[in-house]
């Protein structure tokens, strides 16, 4: 679907929750540039709070929880 349907159409759901789920090209550019920068926590493989500025950078990019 390449138009946005009416929100009355039962396929409008889908068409929301597919928008939803991939990440537009400016949102990428914005966690990259957060992740470079070290800024936000997340969580290490043992589930401790791990802030970004600490995190190696094989991690952040392994698909951690940055934000």
């Amino acid at each position: 679907m390449t138009t946005q349907p009416d929100e009355a159409d039962p396929k409008w759901i889908d068409w929301f929750a597919e928008k939803m789920g991939q990440a537009s090209p400016e949102e990428e550019a914005f966690w990259e540039r957060r992740r470079r920068l070290g800024l936000g926590v997340g969580l290490d493989e043992n589930g401790n709070l791990v802030y970004g500025e600490n995190a190696l950078p094989d991690k952040v990019y392994a698909g951690q929880n940055f934000v």
